[in-house]
């Protein structure tokens, strides 16, 4: 199925969903350039505690990551792990989904280190799950 038959037979509000996925892709990809990581995440984390938690927070944590998924996959930029957790979290934040942001270093074979970040809901990966379990986790953010 080509890429405008897939967005034909979508509903407008996943549309806006993937929209809203890509837009916040490309900003957080521009940050990462021009910004330190710890002052992006001292800015999307804030210090407000969730208020009024989401009503289905693991159909709006799918929901979610479709759209980063489809985002990533059908866009000709390429947006590795750390703007799509950042895309994803900042998207389930604003849903009021408590989330975690994960980063983890592990060893490639050839002996340098390698570094990953994931996004989890409770105790469930919601992106970045593909080989997250070969790192280990040495910076939560929520």
């Amino acid at each position: 199925m080509t890429l405008f038959a897939n967005i034909a037979r979508r509903r407008p509000a996943d549309l806006l969903l993937a929209a809203e996925a890509v837009a916040l892709l490309a900003f957080f990809r521009l940050c990462l350039v021009l910004f330190p990581v710890k002052k992006i995440i001292r800015a999307i984390t804030g210090t407000q505690p969730l208020k009024r938690l989401a009503r289905q927070p693991s159909s709006t944590a799918l929901r979610v990551r479709w759209a980063i998924e489809a985002a990533t996959r059908n866009s000709p930029a390429e947006f590795v792990c750390f703007p799509q957790t950042l895309a994803g979290y900042t998207m389930l934040r604003l849903r009021r989904v408590p989330t975690t942001m994960v980063y983890g270093v592990a060893r490639s074979p050839s002996g340098s280190l390698i570094a990953h970040t994931w996004l989890t809901l409770g105790d469930r990966i919601v992106l970045g799950g593909e080989g997250s379990a070969a790192f280990t986790a040495v910076e939560r953010w929520t």
